[in-house]
């Protein structure tokens, strides 16, 4: 599940709710790998280096049923990425020109 969009600064977080809690960390940390593939164009091997080095793990429930692990990394090591194709750039110029900017 991934939780902070890619063009809003905030770091990209994933999270895996799963029970054992291996797989709950598994799961979080596999959907981040597939993300900076699909937003970067990186490697799944250089992905899973990057994020071996640069992710925060927080787990955020040990108490239900299901387990939840959370997966996030901040930006400032990626490089500059248009989300979704661009959607942001352009839906925000179009915004400007409908205000008059």
């Amino acid at each position: 599940m991934r939780l902070a969009p890619a063009g809003v600064g905030r770091p990209h977080l994933t999270a895996g709710s799963a029970r054992p809690l291996e797989d709950a960390f598994r799961i979080a940390q596999l959907d981040l790998v597939q993300w900076l593939g699909t937003d970067y164009g990186l490697d799944p091997l250089d992905a899973y280096q990057l994020i071996t080095q640069a992710v925060e793990s927080p787990l955020a429930n040990v108490c239900d049923p299901n387990y939840t692990s959370v997966a996030k990394m901040k930006k400032q090591y990626l490089p500059p990425a248009a989300a979704m194709d661009g959607a942001h750039g352009r839906l925000s110029e179009l915004a400007a020109a409908y205000r008059g900017d």
